[in-house]
């Protein structure tokens, strides 16, 4: 799945957006905020995940208990691939987004639902062994499988690095700073253990406050951070529950 401009891509759309998280512009959004039909789904979390990681879009609802359709599933895997469409009305094109992935040899077709054994095809190459693979999960379980594979090896490199990304660090958040942008407006910084990087302006976090001044000694359980050259980039953090 790997496409050899992807890296320059996804850096120069990051800067072009606007690479950190500052106090009047940040669009920090957690589970409460993204999708409010998720709060008492257990895959909360690895939904969020992978909007984190640019993956599932961010659309007005995520149906956790419905069928992943493979139109759905052509769409991750459009977003998987770097493929990118118009939007419309500021919301992403799920189907022009599906429809790329068909024309770009993704997906094979977009009728029905989608199997494991699809999602395995479309975002892993088709490596990873199933144990069921005709099984059509709902989007909360395909989420919570993808989630479960993001570092599993393929052709010499994961989900997760494809999209020059890495689990980040865990532990006891020490520190959370802000420090001035050219721009007038305040870059956030969260620090755990020697480990310090800025927050993307368009970060996730889970269980936890999209305040991100309110970090300060939590703890993290699960961190995703984005690799730009000699800099990372915290795009998801889920807290833990102590």
């Amino acid at each position: 799945m790997l496409r050899p401009e992807k890296i320059n891509q996804t850096i120069l759309s990051i800067l072009m957006l606007g690479l950190f998280a500052s106090s009047g512009l940040a669009h920090t959004t957690n589970e409460a905020t993204l999708f409010p039909d998720i709060k008492q789904s257990d895959a909360r979390f690895d939904v969020i995940l992978l909007v984190g990681i640019g993956i599932v879009p961010e659309t007005e609802k995520f149906n956790p208990g419905s069928r992943l359709s493979r139109i759905e599933l052509g769409a991750w895997g459009a977003l998987a691939h770097g493929l990118v469409v118009p939007e419309t009305d500021q919301a992403p094109n799920v189907k022009a987004l599906a429809i790329s992935a068909v024309d770009s040899n993704v997906i094979d077709h977009l009728n029905g639902n989608a199997s494991y054994e699809a999602i395995n095809q479309v975002l892993f190459n088709g490596v990873l062994q199933l144990d069921n693979p005709s099984t059509m999960p709902t989007r909360a379980q395909a989420a919570e499988f993808i989630v479960a594979n993001l570092e599993t090896n393929y052709a010499g490199e994961t989900l997760l690095s494809s999209l020059d990304m890495e689990m980040g660090p865990v532990g006891k958040v020490v520190r959370v700073e802000t420090k001035m942008n050219p721009d007038g407006g305040e870059t956030f910084y969260l620090t755990i253990g020697e480990e310090s990087y800025a927050v993307y302006s368009h970060g996730k976090v889970a269980n936890g406050p999209v305040d991100l001044k309110q970090w300060k000694d939590k703890n993290i359980r699960r961190s995703v951070v984005q690799n730009l050259g000699q800099f990372k980039l915290w795009v998801f953090l889920e807290a833990s529950d102590s």
